[in-house]
């Protein structure tokens, strides 16, 4: 039997979750959904998405990945969908069921797991971010336990007004939202900006991060910068900085490539 996980992160929280459902299942990889491809010659027993919840919707390259999968070969496999949130997932788990019925398969099982909020182009990072963190490694076990027992846990229909009013926002007003960014003089040209991108919204210009319109918000570039040189307008300068204690910088940019 094989497995295989698709997941897309920008600070580590679902990377951390995809990492220990994938140590319990039998053959598992792990393919970020950002830069990977679904093998569509490959036969799985297991095929699970992990993904956080933006603006109570997928990631527009979630979608995009999950809608051009071919299944044929792995129609039968048993899907699973984990979105990481800070409390309310909107139709984050409803659209993957959607676009599976579509292809001829059935979503299984949908559950998201609170993780810490990280966007900090909207807020600060929290003072018990640490507290939130422990509360959500030690929810992982039983989220992981379901999985691995095939659990049946489908879910409804999707709200198409909210589906159809967040995806039209996220593409409207994300994807261009990095015009807001900002670059100080503390950056060295590390580079590491454009390593942590998960969708190759970034690319160096000049020694500087330079940015193409098609970003997902994930705050990757922000929250890994280790001279907080990269900022959103004058919002995020002394927000602090999250990213998940359970995954170093080297993982995942390897991840990425």
């Amino acid at each position: 039997m094989k497995s295989v996980i698709y997941y897309f992160t920008g600070t580590g929280n679902n990377l951390q979750v995809a990492k220990k459902i994938a140590e319990a299942l039998p053959d598992c990889k792990l393919v970020s959904m950002g830069k990977g491809k679904h093998d569509s010659n490959e036969v799985y027993d297991y095929i699970g998405f992990v993904y956080p919840t933006y603006a109570l919707n997928l990631p527009r390259r979630v979608t995009q990945f999950i809608s051009e999968m071919s299944l044929e070969k792995s129609k039968n496999a048993y899907f699973f969908a984990v979105t990481g949130c800070g409390n309310i997932s909107g139709v984050a788990l409803t659209v993957p069921a959607k676009i599976l019925a579509k292809k001829g398969a059935t979503l299984n099982f949908a559950e998201k797991i609170i993780m810490v909020e990280n966007y900090v182009a909207m807020y600060k990072m929290n003072e018990r971010n640490s507290e939130k963190y422990q509360i959500a490694t030690d929810n992982i076990p039983a989220l992981v336990q379901k999985i691995v027992a095939k659990t049946q846990q489908p879910v409804g229909k999707v709200n198409e007004p909210l589906n159809i009013s967040t995806a039209i926002g996220q593409k409207l007003i994300y994807a261009r939202k990095d015009k807001g960014f900002n670059v100080s003089d503390s950056c060295t040209g590390c580079r590491t900006c454009e390593a942590v991108c998960p969708v190759s919204n970034i690319v160096m210009k000049n020694k500087k991060p330079s940015f193409k319109h098609n970003c997902e918000q994930c705050m990757a570039c922000v929250q890994w910068c280790p001279k907080q040189a990269i900022n959103y307008k004058n919002k995020t300068q002394s927000r602090g900085r999250y990213t998940n204690p359970s995954i170093s910088l080297k993982e995942l940019i390897d991840g990425n490539k």
